[in-house]
């Protein structure tokens, strides 16, 4: 909620982010509930399969910034069981990681 009454630019993109994510998760309950009933129907089944894993791919690979944290997130579903990490390092440190590779591949020239 603090998103919302903020307005910078972050907040902004948070807000977004939080109601996609929002809106993706609803429709992967509909698909989830869906899937029982399509048992004779076996592309539609399959459709609906590729369309809960697109939305799960979706969901856990978000596009904001990159800070120093660790995530973990499981979705224990009926038929479904996830667990995704996600280690994060700051802008910060990956740029002086990337510094000291470039200079390590110039020692190597």
């Amino acid at each position: 909620m603090l998103a919302t009454i903020l307005k910078s630019p972050r907040a902004v993109q948070t807000t977004i982010a939080i109601v996609d994510a929002y809106a993706k998760l609803k429709e992967l309950s509909r698909v989830i509930v869906e899937l029982p009933n399509e048992d004779n129907d076996e592309p539609q089944r399959q459709s609906l399969l590729r369309r809960g894993g697109q939305l799960v791919n979706d969901i856990l690979n978000d596009t904001l910034p990159k800070h120093s944290s660790e995530t973990s997130f499981e979705l224990n579903l009926a038929i479904l069981k996830m667990k995704h990490s996600v280690k994060r390092e700051s802008d910060d440190r990956i740029a002086a990681l990337e510094k000291e590779i470039a200079e390590l591949k110039k020692q190597v020239k």
